[in-house]
């Protein structure tokens, strides 16, 4: 009886090691991981059509060809509707409450305007919500629209046979619609007059004497009415068409925002790791997770997980996946890092805001992973 019971235990011991040699078989799937397989990212367009795998992503192996085409950053300038349309000249038009100051001269002493002790009058104005000022024997005028010339002229007109050789002068004075307002984490946030030459946007910054923190963590957005436009603060200073010309009651908020990436897989230190310099490339970007796990990473299966451009992907000669999303394509960077070549290529290689870095486990680790399993297996049979 003892020998039957041992045979039959190890006859038991044999069919659950092949049970579990059986399920590694099928696939590594079963075993426990820490993210999606190389062989699934990697596999081919027609092996994914045999295996009824859909493909919802572009996947696009890096070589020095594709890093010439999509590894230089982007200078992605404002994100919405607003552009350079604006001229210099949008702070001169006159606007609903603005202040003006209209000096009238006149070249007698019994002139409308004039008294023995001097020969004009200064008379200030706020222009009125429906975008008029009333001058004495002018009367009403409608002005919202016109520039400080324009309005000077219909003055002028409006006094002539009633005031003796009138001469007319407009100034636009200071803190009325032509202004700008700086929100948000700026050093001195506030309102600011638009000069008569203009105001850009970074010389709205510049007034509100810059932001609290580094320029590579700052977003800056323009609220124009009912239209926001957002960009980096750091691409606006060196992109010029993104420093657009401001318009009265622009306002401009200054947000830390701080960019970042995730790492995950095989790697040192899988997190979200923060951009701490204007541009990190791939290579930086592995460094600062210190570098590939040497007892799990497989150097050939390193991937970028981005939402790209489509043209961007198109370059690449890359087949475009059927799904889209608003952020743009899913797109799979792939580089084997087991060439000396790919070194430089991460270097040449810069990270995105949001990139996602994966690296898949080496085959020997499943292999580990599967002996660590069936030896536990043994160890509860006996």
């Amino acid at each position: 009886m003892v020998v039957e019971a041992k045979r039959r235990r190890v006859q038991w011991r044999g069919a659950m090691v092949l049970g579990v040699a059986a399920l590694a078989l099928a696939g590594c799937t079963t075993l426990p991981g820490q993210g999606t397989s190389k062989a699934t990212i990697t596999m081919s367009d027609q092996a994914a059509k045999q295996e009824h795998v859909s493909r919802d992503f572009a996947l696009v192996p890096v070589t020095p060809a594709v890093i010439g085409k999509v590894g230089a950053p982007i200078k992605a300038g404002f994100a919405g509707s607003l552009s350079s349309r604006s001229s210099s000249t949008a702070g001169t038009n006159i606007r609903v409450g603005d202040r003006l100051t209209v000096r009238i001269w006149e070249s007698s002493a019994e002139g409308l305007f004039s008294t023995s002790e001097q020969k004009s009058s200064a008379i200030p104005v706020i222009v009125s919500n429906d975008g008029n000022i009333n001058i004495p024997y002018v009367g009403n005028l409608q002005v919202a629209g016109m520039t400080v010339d324009q309005v000077r002229t219909h003055i002028a007109d409006g006094l002539r046979g009633k005031a003796v050789d009138p001469e007319v002068s407009v100034i636009l004075e200071k803190g009325g619609a032509q202004s700008v307002t700086v929100v948000g984490d700026a050093r001195s946030p506030g309102r600011f007059d638009i000069p008569a030459s203009g105001l850009r946007l970074l010389d709205a910054v510049a007034l509100a004497k810059g932001a609290t923190q580094a320029t590579h963590d700052m977003e800056v957005s323009l609220v124009r009415g009912s239209s926001v436009a957002r960009a980096r603060l750091d691409e606006v200073i060196s992109t010029g068409s993104a420093n657009v010309w401001l318009q009265p009651r622009d306002t401009v908020q200054l947000l830390h925002n701080p960019r970042s990436f995730s790492a995950m897989g095989a790697v040192k230190k899988p997190s979200q790791h923060a951009f701490n310099t204007e541009q990190v490339t791939l290579a930086e970007a592995i460094s600062q997770v210190g570098g590939l796990d040497d007892k799990l990473a497989d150097d050939s299966g390193v991937f970028l997980f981005r939402f790209e451009h489509r043209e961007r992907v198109k370059s690449t000669g890359a087949t475009l996946p059927d799904r889209t999303y608003s952020q743009g394509v899913p797109t799979i960077y792939w580089i084997d890092m087991s060439t000396p070549e790919a070194i430089f290529m991460t270097q040449a290689f810069t990270m995105r805001d949001k990139d996602v870095l994966f690296v898949a486990n080496a085959p020997s680790t499943d292999l580990a992973k599967f002996t660590a399993l069936v030896l536990a297996t043994l160890a509860i049979a006996s």
